[in-house]
């Protein structure tokens, strides 16, 4: 087979084909560049009594051949993929002896040398090995554990980089704050502390450098935004001014970087649209402690950032004394015969069990005893009502609360004045609460992602000169639910916290 040369044309967001690929090699290149559908059983096409047809195997592609069959947000002619994927295609290409030239035509980016670090941050030797190969290689993916210090990271790529705008995506209204603190403290201007814009919960506030919350992002680009997974809080739904949208949607589309934090969202359709809408922007940076999703589509974050830079795992971190260590103990309940949906049983056997709801109560008021300020995450609110009925001096925090009732609540518990902690997933990511030494996992859950992420609540390191106090370790209680859909879930999560060397993980047998 003799393949004619084709031409790739490389622009910031997607890289265009040009020239005649033989059908073969065309197939292989939409294998390569697409993933299986998780969902594919639902998605295909049905006859009019609802029994499958066709033959769809449930492949999706991230390669479009033509503006009237185009999946992209922003509608493009001619075959195209995300330029996050340009590496993964010229190996495909190097494999069937495809014959190519490239043409790059992204813009230089003009950079200022008025932004620098400031002297108040010691970097670690691992964070400025990784704050200097992302700006080498201009996108990729960094995974680093909670508590390895992403938003230092982060700070560094950006006064490195020293181009504007740029914009640091965040999933929540909690984390809108948080970040924009961090970034103000570590990023200078000319000397001065750097003046951080707000893009989020109801504010417009335009800088060079901005935080700016995912749901904004997307309502200012004239997209729906849905909800990541079931557990997905959905926060930021304050709506903004017509002025505001044609704001943002015009710095997104000016914007020469972005970093976004917690990554693994940005398989979902509606990131999708932010990456597909920053036409120019040649810096592109995803960061997380868990890059990747459990649906088997992690593709299309590599199709908005490109390759892995950095892995950093928490028992690197723990070796380093960084991080403390876990002990993680699952509880094993007793069996349960149940039939039914799965939000019957859940309720039945989670939310309304009362054996395990007296279990948790215990659990976590011997924690107290023991000196240890608890965290207990659940996935409903009325199991957070019944737990907190319960637990004497607990205080449940959702997302029915404003932002400045959470806010009030994280400072008690940074202060220590919070002596156990009831919350839905709004507390699974980011949320910086380092004196957090004791955690129980009352909500079960599949998502291997979300078990990794709520485990770094706890394992932060943390000392208190004033009080003398000094965190040591850890003490996580997770629950193996002998029941059906939940007995798979435990399994998942407790093979994904073998995966660390560090973490002690045990069972308990009541």
């Amino acid at each position: 087979m003799t393949n004619q040369q084709i031409t790739l044309r490389v622009r910031d967001s997607h890289t265009f084909v040009e020239g005649r690929l033989d059908g073969e090699v065309y197939k292989g290149l939409k294998k390569v560049l697409g993933y299986k559908d998780d969902q594919a059983i639902w998605k295909m096409p049905k006859d009019k009594n609802g029994r499958p047809k066709g033959n769809w195997d449930g492949w999706q592609t991230t390669v479009c051949y033509s503006k009237h069959h185009c999946k992209c947000s922003i509608k493009k002619d001619g075959t195209h993929f995300p330029t996050g994927l340009l590496a993964k295609a010229r190996d495909y290409f190097a494999g069937v002896n495809q014959s190519y030239g490239l043409i790059d035509e992204r813009k230089l980016v003009e950079r200022t040398n008025s932004f620098a670090m400031s002297s108040d941050f010691e970097v670690r030797d691992y964070q400025q090995k990784i704050i200097t190969d992302a700006c080498n290689k201009e996108r990729g993916i960094i995974k680093m554990a909670t508590g390895g210090g992403k938003t230092g990271v982060a700070s560094g790529i950006i006064a490195t980089l020293g181009v504007k705008p740029f914009i640091f995506y965040v999933t929540s209204v909690d984390l809108l704050k948080q970040a924009k603190a961090e970034l103000e403290k570590f990023i200078r201007k000319d000397g001065q502390s750097l003046s951080v814009g707000t893009i989020g919960d109801g504010k417009c506030d335009i800088q060079d450098v901005n935080i700016m919350t995912v749901q904004t992002a997307v309502r200012s680009l004239g997209a729906r935004f849905a909800k990541f997974d079931d557990e997905d809080s959905g926060s930021d739904k304050k709506a903004m001014s017509k002025s505001d949208k044609k704001d943002i949607a015009e710095l997104i589309h000016s914007c020469h970087g972005y970093i976004a934090d917690e990554v693994q969202h940005w398989a979902a359709k509606t990131c999708q649209v932010i990456a597909d809408h920053s036409v120019n922007a040649r810096f592109r940076y995803g960061l997380s402690a868990t890059p990747w999703r459990d649906l088997g589509d992690d593709i299309l974050i590599d199709a908005c950032f490109g390759k892995p830079i950095a892995d950093i795992n928490a028992s690197f971190l723990i070796e380093k004394k960084i991080l403390v260590p876990p002990s993680i103990y699952f509880v094993h309940m007793p069996r349960l015969d149940m039939d039914g949906q799965y939000a019957t049983v859940y309720k039945d056997a989670i939310v309304e069990n009362d054996h395990r709801n007296v279990t948790i109560a215990n659990i976590a008021e011997q924690m107290v005893d023991q000196g240890r300020q608890v965290l207990i995450l659940c996935k409903h609110i009325a199991h957070g009502e019944i737990l907190e009925g319960l637990i004497s001096e607990s205080f449940f925090i959702h997302g029915s609360h404003t932002s400045k009732q959470r806010e009030d609540w994280l400072n008690k518990m940074r202060d220590k004045e919070a002596k156990i902690t009831i919350a839905t997933s709004i507390f699974d990511e980011g949320v910086d609460v380092k004196p957090l030494d004791g955690l129980i996992l009352a909500g079960s859950g599949k998502s291997q992602t979300r078990a990794l992420q709520r485990i770094g609540r706890v394992i932060r390191k943390y000392e208190c000169h004033d009080t003398g106090f000094i965190k040591k370790d850890a003490f996580v209680v997770d629950f193996f639910d002998n029941v059906k859909y939940m007995r798979g879930h435990s399994m998942k999560r407790k093979h994904i916290y073998n995966t660390e060397p560090r973490f002690d993980v045990k069972d308990w047998k009541m």
